[in-house]
């Protein structure tokens, strides 16, 4: 009878284990989304309109304009952390826009 009793709880002891294994991994996987979206709150956004340029949460660094061979056509400090600039004098195409490490591809119209 003890014995039986002994497998039991031993039984009894691997089930609780396994079932508190996914809620802890399931915790963890939250918490690693949660911090995901805190930091992709703060992460560089570029959006283009027509020939302008909106950069957000960017302040302080420079924003490079490159055009599609490579040379450099536009510099600008980002002076808050909400920022547009105007692009007009630069021809229509596309443009690689440069922020710290984050790079992306643009099209003026």
């Amino acid at each position: 009878m003890v014995k039986s009793i002994h497998k039991i709880s031993k039984a009894f002891l691997l089930v609780m284990c396994l079932s508190a294994l996914p809620v802890t991994m399931m915790a963890e996987v939250e918490e690693a989304q949660n911090s995901q979206i805190e930091m992709g709150q703060n992460q560089v956004s570029i959006s283009v309109s027509g020939s302008t340029i909106r950069v957000k949460n960017a302040e302080g660094q420079a924003l490079e304009v490159y055009g599609i061979t490579g040379e450099k056509v536009y510099t600008q400090t980002i002076d808050s952390a909400s920022k547009s600039f105007e692009l007009s004098h630069l021809q229509r195409g596309y443009y690689i826009v440069k922020i710290g490490k984050f790079t992306r591809k643009i099209y003026l119209h």
